[in-house]
């Protein structure tokens, strides 16, 4: 790649020289080969994916690419967002400081409208039509515009593709158009940070691959030690520069930190949760025993996946030990049958309480659900207190190890995806923003603070429940009674 054929080092030269930027090696670089272009003219990474640790200038980028494309290039629309549009509103605020405080800059903004500083419509626009919105990063962000250059910053906070669909697409009808996304690591709920890592990943590994998209990683290799100054500079390219981040702030974060923030933040490497709301999957997994078995009555519960394409049933009871055990029923496609496998397994097995979030997706089947009970189980609704107290009440359990589940692969694999929201000082499941379903887990919390709202009677001597068995073809656990 030669030097003609880069408009980087053209946009290196107006930070340097216009702006009066002080680049950091990895930023020109990086410039360098991002708008490197192809032979018919347009740019050779239509996406170009950027992965660092924090702190290291990836904002300087954005505003310099940014400014570079409206003042030089003169494109028509560059759309900024991020998951907090807080964030992207700041590199706004800070390039349109950049160009007020420079002369000839100044002189070439629109004198009608020409910078909207009102909170969520800023935009600058400059005389020759070229102009920098800020949209929110959601699935109306950004739709019904056309943007030559589109930025989504702190990628890993998006959990599903619905902010990704609705702002990359607006740059299909642009020829010469770049969508940047930049982000350290995440968490595996970054579903799209991660499956574009992935990608970029397996077509540098492949020369035969589609290489419209460029991803441009610094980062530490996974499980190496993290107090290794030397892992710390690959994750951290601006390490040592004045303008830079410092050893010393790093060793300052080593020491407050949890090793799970300080490889995602500092050492920009994935890890499997960043929630600390959330039941530790470690703490999960220790609750597991395939041989669990309930004795006596059970509390059910269903819910209903964000999509309506899958349902799930729980089951809560106390072991022999007095331990509660919870379980995943029934968990299949579509919805029509929870009513009547409700009214099934209360026919053949005591059951104390049927519970649901009225609020949630699971809601809409109430009245199917309540004509297939006897009138003395008609389903329980949770409250928004009890929601916020049941989601605390299996945190609790799990985490001080006073809870059994069988070890099911589908219960961790939610847990693993599952997001949470805040519900005034406590926090609930976030069906929405998870990223894949988790209404089973939900269902399995319903029913865990059913049993403890609705003491069971003493458990009889001999247990209802069959020894363990394989799922059958339906996924439902082979457990007598269910």
């Amino acid at each position: 790649m030669t030097p003609a054929t880069s408009l980087g080092f053209s946009a290196a030269d107006f930070a340097e020289e216009v702006l009066g930027f002080r680049l950091i090696p990895w930023q020109r670089w990086l410039l360098i080969h991002a708008l490197e272009l192809a032979a018919d003219g347009r740019f050779r990474f239509r996406t170009v994916l950027v992965l660092v640790g924090r702190q290291n200038g990836k904002t300087t980028i954005v505003e310099v690419k940014n400014l570079w494309k409206m003042f030089v290039l003169q494109v028509p629309l560059v759309i900024g967002t991020a998951q907090n549009l807080d964030i992207s509103e700041e590199s706004w605020d800070k390039a349109v400081e950049i160009v007020e405080s420079i002369p000839e800059l100044a002189a070439e903004v629109a004198r009608d409208g020409g910078i909207v500083r009102v909170n969520g419509k800023k935009s600058l626009k400059l005389a020759h039509g070229s102009r920098w919105k800020v949209a929110a990063a959601s699935r109306k962000g950004g739709r019904g515009l056309s943007g030559d250059d589109v930025n989504l910053d702190e990628l890993r906070e998006h959990h599903t593709w619905e902010s990704w669909a609705a702002v990359t697409k607006t740059t299909m009808a642009r020829r010469k158009a770049q969508i940047w996304a930049f982000s350290n690591a995440g968490d595996d709920r970054s579903v799209v940070l991660n499956a574009l890592q992935e990608k970029g990943r397996a077509t540098a590994e492949d020369p035969t691959a589609d290489v419209s998209m460029g991803i441009f990683e610094w980062s530490a290799p996974d499980d190496c030690p993290i107090d290794d100054p030397q892992m710390w500079a690959m994750a951290n390219p601006s390490l040592g520069y004045p303008q830079g981040i410092s050893h010393e702030a790093l060793r300052a974060a080593l020491e407050t930190d949890p090793e799970p923030i300080f490889r995602t933040e500092c050492l920009c490497q994935r890890v499997p949760d960043l929630e600390p709301s959330k039941i530790p999957l470690t703490a999960w997994v220790k609750c597991a025993d395939p041989s669990s078995r309930i004795v006596g009555p059970v509390v059910l519960a269903w819910e209903v996946s964000w999509h309506r394409d899958r349902a799930a049933i729980a089951a809560a009871g106390l072991r022999a030990d007095g331990l509660p055990h919870v379980e995943l029923v029934e968990y299949r496609d579509g919805t029509d049958w929870v009513a009547g496998r409700l009214g099934e397994i209360v026919g053949r097995q005591p059951v104390t309480a049927v519970l649901v979030d009225p609020s949630g997706p699971g809601g809409s089947l109430l009245s199917d659900v309540t004509e297939r009970l006897p009138a003395h189980l008609d389903p329980t609704p949770l409250t928004m207190r009890g929601l916020a107290h049941a989601c605390g009440r299996i945190y609790d359990a799990a985490m001080t190890g006073q809870l059994r589940q069988l070890g099911d692969d589908r219960l961790l694999e939610m847990l693993r995806k599952s997001s949470t929201r805040q519900l005034a000082d406590a926090w609930a499941w976030d069906r929405k923003h998870s990223g894949g379903d988790i209404s089973g887990l939900v269902a399995v919390t319903a029913a865990l603070y059913g049993l403890g709202v609705n003491q069971p009677v003493p458990a009889p001597a001999a247990p209802l429940n069959a020894p363990a068995e394989a799922l059958s073809e339906t996924n439902e656990l082979a457990v007598a009674g269910f």
